[in-house]
């Protein structure tokens, strides 16, 4: 082989090497670092926040936000309220509102055009009412964990032949009306599922997976041995426990509706990480591990952050 072939061939293999790391398969062979695992038991659900970042006494209700509001402003003390006091009615009306309403017209306007649709929303059901508590969860007619986002962009295409794409504008609204059905009440995410808790696993092995060229994880600013409740930037990292009940959120750094797998992949990109699209597989894992770490918390759409 020529030193010509040889060279290409070689950087076809590193792409190769490369691709495979970045689409989150953990394949044999490939070396990978690791932050130091916490031990987070799955069934204490948000309350395991007590015995990993010490943090959830100070946002987990309307009392103790209150309690502590004079923390708000205060870099040294405000991430201990995990932006809790951003969400809902917490905060003068914001987008998160108008996504909500936005979402409202596209259900009835596309349950108007095809029935179907909204009880292919509601799993059976034209009461959305609740339905958001269980996602993700595993759907044992399409043999794969779906999300709410991934339900949106289901919908449509097998009622209405129509296509919403998780990450998409109408996606994200219609997300938000959906789950804002279910506001105030608890996620209840199946930890009893073996699909879910397999999802879960790999979620949490990605979590704590160095990569990127600046070989960071999602632990190396989420976890207490982390970055957690010290200034990176212009932002203080907080706990992940309660994180998945407020998403889709309204971002005001970006003036637009973000989904939780839209802010992994902005994280991703802002630690020089390839970022992956809603939907992608990895991203689905870790929206399960972040959903198990919200369990028992109420969903709180619309949020802002």
């Amino acid at each position: 082989m020529s030193k010509k072939k040889h060279h290409y061939a070689s950087v076809l293999a590193l792409g190769a090497l490369l691709a495979v790391g970045m689409d989150g398969v953990m394949a044999e062979g490939i070396y990978r670092e690791y932050v130091p695992r916490v031990d987070i038991d799955p069934a204490k659900g948000v309350e395991g926040d007590n015995q990993f970042s010490g943090t959830l006494q100070y946002w987990k209700d309307e009392k103790a936000l209150e309690k502590h509001k004079n923390w708000i402003g205060d870099p040294a003390n405000e991430w201990k309220l995990n932006r809790k006091f951003m969400d809902l009615d917490r905060l003068p009306f914001h987008e998160g509102h108008l996504a909500v309403e936005e979402g409202d017209a596209f259900v009835k306007a596309l349950g108007k055009e095809e029935p179907g649709f909204l009880t292919c929303l509601g799993e059976g059901t034209s009461d959305l009412k609740g339905v958001a508590t269980k996602y993700p969860k595993y759907d044992e007619k399409l043999g794969k964990t779906m999300t709410v986002e991934s339900r949106v962009e289901y919908c449509p295409k097998t009622t209405l032949w129509r296509e919403i794409k998780q990450g998409s504008p109408p996606n994200n609204a219609i997300t938000m009306y959906v789950k804002a059905q279910s506001t105030g009440l608890p996620l209840q995410v199946d930890i009893q599922s073996k699909p879910v808790m397999e999802a879960y696993r790999r979620g949490e092995k990605l979590f704590y997976a160095r990569v990127g060229q600046l070989n960071n994880a999602c632990a190396s600013c989420h976890t207490p041995q982390g970055i957690m409740g010290h200034k990176l930037r212009g932002e203080v990292p907080t706990t992940p426990f309660g994180d998945a009940a407020a998403f889709p959120a309204y971002r005001f750094p970006l003036a637009q509706i973000e989904s939780l797998q839209q802010r992994i992949g902005i994280c991703s990109r802002q630690s020089r990480i390839k970022p992956l699209k809603p939907g992608d597989p990895a991203y689905v894992d870790l929206e399960v591990f972040l959903s198990v770490l919200s369990n028992g918390y109420p969903i709180t759409v619309p949020a802002a952050r």
